[in-house]
């Protein structure tokens, strides 16, 4: 995603859905080290809500790099990734529409569990069995 997208489909308005995004720093040279662990969650979560009883047009899961949005950071006042906001289809957000990842860390559940809090849909993560 980028921050134009980021202007249109996430901030823009009217619209009758949410968002869930994660703000990241993926390329090398940021030096995240938890970003790619990060993003990996996150995919979980996203991948294993396309299978869930509650996969709809209501909600939806974005990532914005920082090198690639550095404007979206910019607008919502982040300096440090990974950030996952959740961006809800109508009023202001909350203090908890950003999830606390020093409490309550980034694993799959932990995202699973906020986003639940967040919009009451239960995801079933689908961990591939090897």
């Amino acid at each position: 995603m980028t921050s134009a997208n980021f202007l249109d489909l996430v901030r823009g308005s009217p619209r009758n859905y949410s968002v869930v995004v994660m703000f990241t720093a993926l390329q090398a040279h940021r030096g995240c080290a938890v970003c790619n662990q990060a993003s990996d969650e996150f995919s979980l979560v996203a991948s294993s809500y396309r299978y869930s009883q509650f996969y709809s047009s209501k909600l939806f899961f974005a990532m914005i790099d920082f090198d690639d949005g550095a404007e979206a950071f910019q607008s919502m006042n982040i300096n440090s990734a990974p950030v996952f906001m959740h961006f809800p289809p109508k009023g202001r957000l909350k203090k908890v529409d950003s999830m606390d990842i020093q409490r309550v860390g980034f694993s799959g559940e932990a995202i699973a569990r906020w986003i639940y809090e967040r919009t009451d849909m239960n995801i079933r993560l689908y961990i591939d069995q090897i």
